[in-house]
């Protein structure tokens, strides 16, 4: 599955470059960002269980319009520990995770009306060992553009990894977009967005996500040794964004985690449990630098 990635990726490059070009141009495409974001959500307990958990996320990110990577940190603290379905009751079950990503996307310009967005990514998510660690996804999109203010976009995004695939549609109506001024919407899976330009600078958003990923545990998991956890989430926001100049910029939002579900395998894939968390709020703080 990475090769035949790999390989869409490889001759996407070749028959989409110079159309690319001519479009955006090098010096845009090539530009780079750095982006540092931290995020935490509260205590929630585990759906009908007393025990519970608090999130700390951070993630350093660098990428351009063709390509990133990106370094994510999640540390956990759990609470009531006698309360959880799974550890042994004294210590935490897992206090931290990390995950590599690269990435690269490939949009091309087949006209004035239509427009086709293809990104490719691998990732490692794991505990402590990176072994059986190894995913890749793809995300792939056309969009219509009905007139200057309406366009609505279909295709497909994949995870893969041995453990659990995840395949699922891409369907939404999108309102000026890309404009800077006044109301512009998203609405669809796997994403929903609606913000308002108070002025070019500022923008206030609300937005929703689903997301999904495979994490590889340790060798001495107190959860399932060398087993895999499989986490699905949608996450609400409610926050603002503001350009201080042409090159740096902050967000900060209100987080909402609607739904929390994560299934339990072993290391050699067979489905144990399934959880949920239940919903708990949170903040989130994001800066940019633009090269």
């Amino acid at each position: 599955m990475k090769f035949l990635l790999l390989f869409i990726l490889f001759i996407s490059y070749n028959l989409f470059a110079g159309q690319l070009l001519k479009k955006e141009g090098l010096q845009k495409m090539i530009e780079p960002k750095v982006s540092f974001q931290t995020a935490y959500l509260s205590d929630a307990s585990l759906s009908g269980y007393e025990g519970g958990v608090e999130v700390m996320k951070n993630r350093l990110s660098i990428n351009n319009k063709l390509a990133g990577f990106s370094y994510t940190n999640w540390a956990f603290k759990w609470n009531k520990l006698a309360g959880l379905p799974f550890g042994d009751g004294v210590h935490s079950p897992i206090e931290q995770m990390h995950s590599f990503k690269a990435n690269a996307n490939i949009p091309y310009f087949i006209s004035e009306k239509w427009f086709l967005l293809t990104s490719v990514s691998v990732k490692s998510t794991f505990e402590k060992e990176t072994d059986n660690s190894y995913s890749a996804g793809l995300f792939s999109f056309a969009s219509y553009k009905i007139d200057d203010n309406h366009a609505i976009q279909f295709g497909a995004f994949a995870n893969y990894h041995p453990i659990s695939t995840l395949a699922l549609p891409v369907i939404s109506y999108s309102y000026r977009a890309r404009q800077s001024d006044g109301f512009k919407f998203i609405l669809g899976f796997p994403r929903t967005y609606v913000g308002y330009h108070t002025n070019e600078e500022t923008l206030i958003r609300f937005g929703i996500i689903f997301s999904q990923s495979v994490i590889s545990l340790s060798q001495t998991s107190a959860i399932e040794k060398s087993g895999f956890i499989e986490a699905q989430d949608y996450m609400s926001n409610l926050g603002i964004s503001y350009e201080l100049n042409s090159k740096l910029s902050i967000e900060s939002d209100i987080l909402y985690s609607v739904k929390r579900d994560f299934t339990i395998y072993s290391k050699d894939g067979d489905e144990l449990n399934a959880y949920s968390i239940n919903p708990s709020l949170g903040i989130d703080f994001k800066i940019t630098f633009l090269f």
